[in-house]
């Protein structure tokens, strides 16, 4: 088994018994299976190579786990029994891949020194200490987060009609900048449940479970919603489409819609409900996550924060490409009308593109491995937090809002979320998560964070995410309002019932909350639909 290695000097325990043998094993002895993948936007092109794994030694499991399977046409599991094809492999690998080819090889090394380290200790007759991994708990500071994040959006997509102020309206609309802290937040959580504390190790469960039963599980949590507001608002969503355009681009929009591929349509993602374009992208990072979270389950600190700098290039390089070329440095882009924009196409692009919400979700999961690595073995302890750990960088996202509204800093939105928002919420997630899970949490914000409402309100996001725009159209969207009403909300009511629209949305997220995502047939239909999906790979 160790015919590649005879050129190493190996601690005699170490050649002599194979169990003590670490996976993963050294670099020299893997192939790569892709040797070059280019990536037009990034500096020329992007070296990517998939580190294949020689057989493994008995009661040992394989550094790269699921990649390779789809040489032989079936994959791991995420989801559900089905297996995926080789190209939806290579293109979930890829961005795996393209975070971890580097850390994949150093895990590599670091392990064989570590195994140096414990043949060394078993010479000298000393047993290695075991150190328990610290218990995770859930940390409901993160479940109010989201509600302060879609609240934000929700006003963003519609405080034209409160009639705001010129920095009020400015401040408001920089929902292209929020929403990528969602997509990191997703990446975060994904890693906290998936990857286990204070070990190079992905969990049992996400190595055991089929990789496209992972994936449906996780879709199937929020499809059945998007599917429910697609058909409740049906009407309301193919009146325009037939008027202005005919039956068969209505159709095609519905397809899209009911498919949740509309986010690979710069021009078309905002078709129907206009904010679950969001849940398209999310599908797709989604099927990228079982085969990439094992691959930074095993990365070191050092391994993870050089995935974090190439998975932060390959989002930032196309944003500064956009801004380059269309001279869009300084655009606040949220308050600007569509044919203001020097290519909107582009813009598009960069805003729904599931391929950058996936770097982003990966940046996520990377800062999450970050913290539960904490006083791992071989790693650097937990470093201390304190109420500026957490309260800095909310301050410095708030600042550059009001900044940006100001006209104090002038930066395009994208640079923005991409430079200086992202960075500032990752690094409140880690602060958050580490004030969180000490013995006692003393954290003031954490602790404001876990109030029981806020966090009951927390759990109102989603709903509240895929609601608010139908009922937004049905009050405002003059085609819409007019035949219903007679007019819209605000020429009704003036901007004042901008509130009771607020009010609507939560009082019917709580309805569908109540009614039907904690309906026991629902889930139950949910988890047939899994299985039968699953019986298709």
């Amino acid at each position: 088994d160790f015919q590649g290695f005879k050129q190493w000097p190996l601690p005699a325990v170490v050649a002599s018994d194979p169990s003590t043998w670490m996976a993963p094993r050294h670099p020299r002895q893997a192939a790569p299976l892709l040797v070059a993948a280019p990536i037009a936007v990034a500096l020329g092109a992007l070296r990517v190579c998939f580190i294949g794994q020689p057989s493994a030694a008995p009661g040992t499991k394989p550094l790269v786990h699921t990649v390779l399977a789809a040489q032989e046409g079936a994959i791991g599991q995420p989801l559900g029994e089905p297996t995926v094809g080789a190209p939806t492999a290579s293109c979930a690998a890829f961005v795996a891949a393209a975070a971890g080819v580097y850390g994949l090889r150093r895990a590599s090394s670091v392990a064989l020194r570590n195994t140096g380290c414990t043949a060394t200790a078993a010479e000298a007759g000393e047993a290695p200490a075991a150190k328990q991994p610290a218990k995770k708990v859930r940390i409901t500071a993160f479940d109010s987060v989201r509600f302060f994040l879609i609240a934000y959006i929700v006003c963003g997509h519609f405080i034209t009609f409160v009639e705001p102020s010129k920095f009020a309206f400015k401040a408001m609309t920089q929902v292209n900048v929020v929403v990528g802290a969602f997509f990191a937040l997703s990446g975060y959580v994904a890693a906290y449940t998936t990857t286990e504390n204070q070990q190079r190790e992905p969990s049992a469960k996400l190595l055991s479970t089929p990789k496209p039963e992972w994936i449906l599980q996780r879709v199937f949590g929020y499809f059945p919603l998007h599917l429910l507001m697609c058909v409740l608002f049906m009407p309301m969503f193919l009146y325009p489409d037939v008027l202005f355009s005919g039956w068969p681009t209505a159709l095609g929009h519905g397809a899209m819609a009911l498919t949740m591929t509309q986010a690979w349509f710069p021009m078309h993602a905002e078709i129907w409900n206009a904010p679950t374009w969001f849940l398209g992208a999310l599908t797709f990072a989604t099927a990228v996550l079982p085969f990439a979270l094992p691959t930074l389950a095993r990365q070191s600190k050092k391994t993870l924060r050089r995935s974090f700098a190439i998975l932060f290039l390959v989002g930032l390089l196309p944003k500064l490409g956009y801004c380059y070329d269309h001279n869009a440095w300084g655009f606040l882009e949220g308050a600007m009308a569509p044919k203001s924009m020097p290519n909107l196409a582009m813009f598009n692009m960069q805003r729904f593109n599931p391929f950058f919400a996936t770097v982003e979700v990966l940046l996520g999961a990377v800062a999450c491995r970050l913290v539960m690595l904490d006083d791992a073995v071989g790693e650097m302890p937990a470093p201390k937090v304190n109420t500026l750990s957490t309260l800095l960088p909310v301050v410095g996202m708030v600042g550059i809002v009001l900044l940006r509204a100001t006209g104090v800093v002038a930066l395009s939105d994208l640079l923005t979320r991409a430079l200086i928002f992202m960075p500032l919420f990752l690094r409140f997630m880690m602060s958050a998560h580490r004030a969180s899970v000490l013995p006692k949490v003393v954290d003031p914000l954490c602790n404001l964070l876990s109030k029981d409402l806020l966090v009951t309100l927390g759990n109102l996001a989603f709903p509240i995410f895929v609601v608010h725009g139908p009922l937004g159209q049905l009050f405002y969207k003059k085609i819409i309002a007019t035949q219903v009403f007679g007019a819209t909300m605000n020429a009704l009511y003036g901007p004042g019932f901008f509130y009771a629209y607020l009010g609507i949305v939560v009082g019917f997220a709580w309805v569908v909350q109540k009614t039907f995502l904690t309906n026991k047939s629902v889930g139950s239909l949910s988890k047939k639909a899994v299985e039968k999906l699953c019986s298709f790979f």
